[in-house]
């Protein structure tokens, strides 16, 4: 961002007399409304919002004062705006786009991934102007205090059965949704795929017909067509062909006249003995037996002599030429013959002939109907294949019957089809599959033995996950949080991956199979709660989304997914590391009335997807401009469109990033929001590298992607 220094506290009020924060959409800048729906959630996290507008912004051109400006425009506080227009966040955008390139071009994005990067951004021009003030007054990060939560993870060793426990912040929780009937996870957190080798099933999509399409029109479209008949004849066609000999280049210089002279050369040493012969059998000098012998008209094709030649083919590895250049008539090799019908392009055995050619070698040049006799001394048909497959260097005998070369004269022998030679892949394949079925078996095998051999106390902590039998189109958000407190298996391609800091003591870089579940810690639970409910996922080169329906509560107890002093007893008898934070920071009395008081939460805003896939959408804003839920006041926010709206259509929409709020932390009819605790969590301040915990092969939200409006 641009700017340096703190600016000056703005003066003037921060909300209207009448209390309330929305009063005007925002225009849409060009495939902007991922941002505009977003700032509306942001406008009335009043914890956020409100302490942003009163205290003077870190960077006097930075995210921080421009975001602000956008929610005195919204709030209607500029004394020059016209009250019934959108306001123009054009200043906004340019100083995301200065700090952010990616969002720059008018070019689709998701919301999430927006809000993720602009919250970042903000807590960044807070900790550098810390950093650069170096008095007390430095302001502390806003984005923390607001957003800022911790997390537990328990992880278990499957080779000694010790426990890990690692506290990490969030500023959001992703949820996946959660598992189908039949998909539950089983003990120890192994997948149905991890079982049993099949691939999960994923939940109901809409709109897969249309990944590929990019207009976002829900009318009819003009001016394109899906494909005429031409289109289907030419698919047809292309699905139909089969694979045909390489053409051979044309040759130039040297090598094109050697060639030149050879085929002349063969021409004459094959038809001239033919002119003689004849011209002596019609004088009666040749009997009909010669006749026979010498190869005359009525001779077989397989009583023709046949000679016979060596060539020598090396390659540096498999890796650099997986094939020798073969061709191979399909016809002869289904009577297990290895016969030539085409050479590729710049491949070994082109560059032998092109060797002999410049040598003026006619004789070794390799050709269409060549056989070949043996492969470095084997015969054997299936050990020929073999020795081509795996050896970096060939010695093959070819033999050609004098009779079998269309420039003698002879019959042009029935080559069929041109098959390549096989370069092993499918091979390699063949036993990949083989070797990972039986990786799965011994994985499952550890998996068994391990939760055999756990105490009854981490038996029901890492226990398999209760099945899922909702209605899939009104899945409650607590089976989302449910999977998010589940155990899950770690392994790559079943193969351990975790470094235990027990094991490793005992023998550096050991990895392991483990299992990880995840509290939530009491100590560290945010006033603003932000949820995304990831409901696109990438299937190959698109993206897919559910049609579940999440079913939102009002009203969100977190107490559930909360690490208890009870289960922390259960752990402590074999944690390795991490105890004391976790002592410290996280547990919390099950029974405690003041603990489950802080675990509550009331839905204020959504920021939802309207559209089937990734490719076709808008997103928009449902926000609660009242203090709380009972004096609720809500709005259904689409750019520069606003309305009032009820709560039960706020709650029949499909959330995609979802805003809870503890009770009391709304807005305030005064225009003071609800003072934020003094304790907070600095994700930046508690990140830190554990190198006893390895990478558990956890990946991003895949699907997060661009989403179009």
């Amino acid at each position: 961002p641009e700017g340096g220094g703190s600016a000056t506290a703005p003066a003037g009020p921060i909300v209207q007399s009448d209390g309330c924060r929305v009063h005007r959409g925002l225009q849409n800048l060009g495939n902007t409304c991922y941002m505009n729906s977003i700032v509306q959630c942001l406008n009335v996290s009043t914890t956020f919002s409100d302490e942003l507008l009163k205290a003077a912004p870190p960077q006097k051109k930075g995210l921080a004062a421009s975001l602000g400006t956008v929610f005195r425009g919204v709030r209607n506080l500029e004394a020059t705006a016209n009250p019934t227009s959108a306001h123009n966040p054009k200043p906004f955008q340019q100083a995301v786009t200065s700090s952010f390139p990616w969002f720059k071009g008018g070019g689709q994005h998701d919301s999430h991934e927006f809000l993720r990067t602009l919250l970042g951004g903000i807590s960044d021009e807070y900790e550098e102007f810390g950093r650069s003030s170096g008095s007390d007054a430095q302001p502390s990060d806003l984005v923390s205090s607001c957003f800022g939560g911790r997390y537990c993870a328990a992880t278990l060793c499957w080779t000694c059965r010790s426990i890990s426990l690692r506290l990490d912040p969030f500023l959001d929780l992703q949820l996946h949704l959660p598992a189908l009937a039949g998909q539950a996870r089983g003990n120890l957190g192994l997948s149905v795929t991890q079982r049993t080798g099949e691939p999960e099933a994923l939940p109901p999509t809409e709109g897969a017909a249309d990944a590929d399409n990019s207009d976002d029109s829900d009318g009819p479209r003009r001016g394109k067509k899906k494909g005429g008949k031409k289109a289907r004849e030419a698919a047809r066609a292309k699905a139909e062909v089969q694979p045909k000999a390489a053409p051979t280049r044309k040759l130039g210089g040297v090598w094109g006249a050697a060639k030149e002279k050879e085929e002349i050369r063969e021409g004459t040493k094959f038809y001239i003995p033919t002119v003689v012969f004849r011209a002596l059998k019609r004088i009666g000098e040749i009997d009909d037996e010669a006749d026979d012998e010498a190869g005359g008209e009525g001779a077989e094709e397989a009583e023709e002599p046949e000679i016979q030649w060596q060539v020598t083919l090396s390659r540096k590895s498999k890796d650099a030429n997986p094939q020798w250049g073969f061709l191979w008539s399909d016809v002869m090799k289904a009577e297990e013959k290895l016969v030539i019908a085409g050479i590729k392009e710049d491949s070994p055995l082109e560059k032998w002939n092109l060797k002999k050619r410049a040598m003026q070698d006619i004789e070794a040049v390799v050709h269409v109907g060549d056989r070949v006799v043996d492969v470095n001394d084997t015969t054997d048909f299936a050990e020929m294949g073999q020795q081509m497959l795996n050896s970096n260097s060939l010695t093959l005998t070819f033999g050609r019957r004098q009779g079998s070369q269309p420039s003698n004269g002879g019959k042009k022998p029935d080559l069929g089809e041109a098959v390549a030679e096989s370069d092993g892949e499918t091979q390699r394949r063949q036993q990949a599959a083989l070797d990972q079925i039986q990786r799965r078996v011994d994985f499952n095998a550890a998996a068994s033995s391990c939760f055999d051999a756990l105490p009854e106390s981490l038996q029901q902590l890492f226990a398999a996950e209760k099945e899922g039998g909702d209605n899939l189109e009104k899945l409650p958000l607590e089976r989302c949080l449910q999977h998010f407190n589940g155990v899950e298996a770690i392994e790559d391609d079943f193969k351990p991956v975790y470094t235990c800091a027990k094991c490793s003591k005992e023998e550096k870089g050991r990895r392991s199979f483990a299992s990880r579940r995840m509290w939530l810690c009491a100590n560290g639970l945010p006033d603003l709660l932000t949820l995304q409910l990831k409901r696109f996922r990438r299937l190959g080169d698109r993206f897919d989304k559910s049609i579940a329906k999440i079913r939102l509560p009002l009203t969100l107890d977190l107490s559930d997914y909360i690490l208890t002093s009870e289960q922390l007893a259960s752990l402590e008898p074999y944690v390795e590391k991490g105890l004391e934070e976790a002592k410290s920071r996280c547990a919390s009395s099950s029974s405690s009335a003041g603990d489950k008081s802080k675990m509550q939460y009331e839905l204020y805003a959504l920021c939802c997807h309207e559209g089937k896939t990734m490719k076709s959408g808008h997103y928009i804003a449902y926000v609660n401009a009242g203090p709380d839920l009972e004096r609720e006041d809500w709005y259904h926010i689409s750019d520069t469109k606003m309305r009032k709206c009820s709560r039960t259509e706020v709650l029949g929409a499909q959330g995609y990033v979802v805003f809870y709020r503890r009770p009391g932390t709304g807005p305030t009819t005064d225009g003071e929001a609800s003072p934020v605790p003094p304790e907070s969590t600095n994700p930046k301040e508690e990140k830190k590298e554990d190198e006893d915990d390895g990478d558990d092969g956890a990946a991003d939200d895949e699907g997060a992607g661009d989403a179009e409006e």
